[in-house]
């Protein structure tokens, strides 16, 4: 591999007829607003006054790292894409902000010499090229004139358009040591074009890009595990006629997983499902233990596998009711939906296998809902209600995924993973006390919401448990207070003076009414566990005795509703 290296400004990269190609293996753009305030700070330090007279100061701000060859007009950016792209940015807020003020011709000439360029064919390109958020940052930041075609929609759209919007700001009504505006920036053109200095090295072959890519950032110094992966992937899958695929996998893969997760955390969740336990900071080791023992050697199947895998993920963490054909399964998706209410992400490598194993139906139907209903409760219960401590159980989840990966053609392996499971959540199944104890701290009152969506949890699995059957959702009842919560009294939010009420009915019962008088409008009510109230209390008044025994008998209820099913 041959390499140069020497020191170039700003306006020497972006002044010659060159194209800057942010490749296919790179990040999106990433720079955060604290990012960009001190990268701003550090070019304004460097502007100092002498004699009344802007004086600039040469400042390095780093390496950058190209592929190409000088007799060639495009340049692969390997290392410096988030500088170049944050730069060409800064360079088209001046121009605006100098068209703004009146100088046309500053501003013209800035752009048509770092922003747009011409090729010998008198046809204009923009110099720095980058595919990801196109056409919004060609249409809406680089082009001279917006076209106003586009809002920015996907998170990399929002970071460009905020990092301009941030320049542009801090450009209108600039004063560098008492400056007018118009000098000042001038002054800071000068300064970001002729002392802004990179350490320029460029290589001559593509091929090395991905390995100077690799080599750089090996020891996660500025990318993630999974930016290194793509980059093997894309170094490896090198199919781009008629069409680039890996990109096209790897940008619906990425825009699939980013409506509720994060690619790390999606690729960590598949990876400890399949091959090994790793943490965040260890998979691109262990990616690389298993490529170098020959475990994974085709860049495109592994990419395929990915893509059904952030599919599946995607029920889990997305789910959706016309994922699931029949009427069975539909129960699957609330189980899901509550899973992710309660944060719960630990279980999603056992999810993932589990779903495969059902694809390819070594798991039925039947064991399939059982397994999930279960895993809900269970985190109902120990996530949930007790707020219990995950510690261990990310790794319980990790060894059941890989088990059940490694037994997935036989259906009686399976279940016995699955059985094991389930026998290892029940031993961690908060004891009857625990689950009394932090049920009694629920408590909701008007104004406060906090446990609201928890206590109508409770009800609905009581009254899944009591109808036995799967029409009742979470939401399509109110809470009521039998006690009004104006009098007042410091029990009266706990769930033991709470039932569940039809929102119409609820919505009838007129404050201060009495306990005699609203048992007239409780026994309209459809609810299983509202008839149980009546039939527990006769009486006319109600009491916080009452209300401690009707703790208890939610707490019964609920026991019995939330038991893990014997696999």
């Amino acid at each position: 591999m041959e390499l140069n290296a020497v020191t170039r400004s700003v306006g020497d990269i972006f002044s010659v007829n060159k194209k800057y190609l942010v490749p296919r293996f790179q990040r999106e753009y990433s720079w955060t607003k604290e990012e960009v305030d001190e990268f701003w700070d550090d070019i304004i330090q460097q502007i100092k006054l002498i004699k009344k007279k802007p004086k600039n100061e040469e400042y390095f701000i780093g390496c950058i790292v190209l592929v190409g060859e000088d007799s060639k007009q495009d340049y692969l950016i390997v290392d410096g894409q988030q500088r170049l792209t944050t730069l060409t940015i800064l360079l088209r807020a001046i121009v605006e902000r100098l068209r703004e003020l009146g100088d046309e011709t500053a501003a013209l000439a800035l752009y048509k010499n770092v922003i747009e360029g011409t090729d010998d064919d008198g046809k204009n390109y923009f110099k720095l090229v980058n595919e990801s958020p196109k056409p919004y940052f060609q249409n809406e930041l680089q082009a001279y004139t917006k076209e106003g075609l586009k809002e920015a929609e996907t998170e990399e759209e929002q970071l460009l358009l905020s990092t301009f919007n941030g320049f542009q700001k801090r450009l209108k009504g600039l004063s560098i040591h008492g400056l007018s505006e118009l000098e000042s920036i001038k002054a800071l053109r000068i300064q970001v074009l002729n002392f802004l200095k990179f350490i320029l090295v460029t290589a001559k072959h593509e091929d090395d890009a991905y390995t100077i890519f690799e080599t750089l950032n090996a020891r996660g110094l500025s990318l993630t595990s999974v930016d290194l992966i793509k980059n093997w992937i894309f170094k490896n899958y090198k199919h781009t006629h008629p069409n680039d695929n890996a990109k096209a996998i790897w940008n619906d893969l990425r825009k699939k997983i980013s409506e509720f997760s994060d690619l790390e955390t999606f690729f960590r969740h598949y990876w400890n499902s399949k091959y090994a336990y790793a943490s965040n900071d260890r998979l691109y080791k262990s990616f690389n233990d298993f490529r170098k023992t020959g475990k994974i050697t085709s860049a495109r199947d592994f990419l395929l596998e990915l893509k059904d895998a952030s599919e599946r993920y995607r029920k889990i963490g997305m789910p959706k009711e016309k994922d699931w054909k029949t009427l069975k399964e539909k129960t699957i998706v609330r189980h899901l939906e509550l899973i992710n209410q309660y944060k719960v992400t630990q279980v999603r490598p056992f999810l993932l296998s589990l779903l495969e194993c059902r694809e390819n139906k070594y798991v039925d139907e039947t064991l399939f809902i059982k397994v999930i209903r279960n895993l809900e409760n269970f985190h109902f219960i120990f996530s949930n209600i007790c707020q219990d401590r995950a510690s261990g159980l990310e790794g319980t989840y990790t060894r059941a995924a890989k088990n059940l990966y490694l037994a997935s053609s036989n259906k009686i392996k399976v279940k016995k993973v699955i059985a094991n499971l389930n026998d290892s959540l029940k031993g961690k199944y908060p004891n009857p006390q625990r689950i009394a104890d932090s049920i009694n701290k629920l408590a909701f009152i008007n104004g406060n919401e906090t446990n609201k969506k928890t206590i109508q949890t409770v009800f609905a699995k009581i009254e899944q448990h009591l109808q036995k059957t799967t029409e009742l959702k979470v939401g399509n009842f109110s809470l009521e207070h039998i006690e009004d919560q104006s009098t007042g009294k410091d029990w009266v939010g706990g769930i033991g003076n709470i039932i569940p009420l039809d929102e119409k009915l609820n919505n009838g019962i007129k404050k201060m009414t009495s306990f005699k008088d609203k048992k007239k409008v409780y026994k309209k009510s459809e609810f299983k566990i509202t008839k149980k109230l009546l039939e527990a209390n006769s009486q006319d008044t109600w009491t916080e005795a009452n209300s401690k025994a009707w703790l208890n008998e939610i707490t019964t209820n609920l026991h019995q509703a939330t038991v893990l099913l014997k696999i």
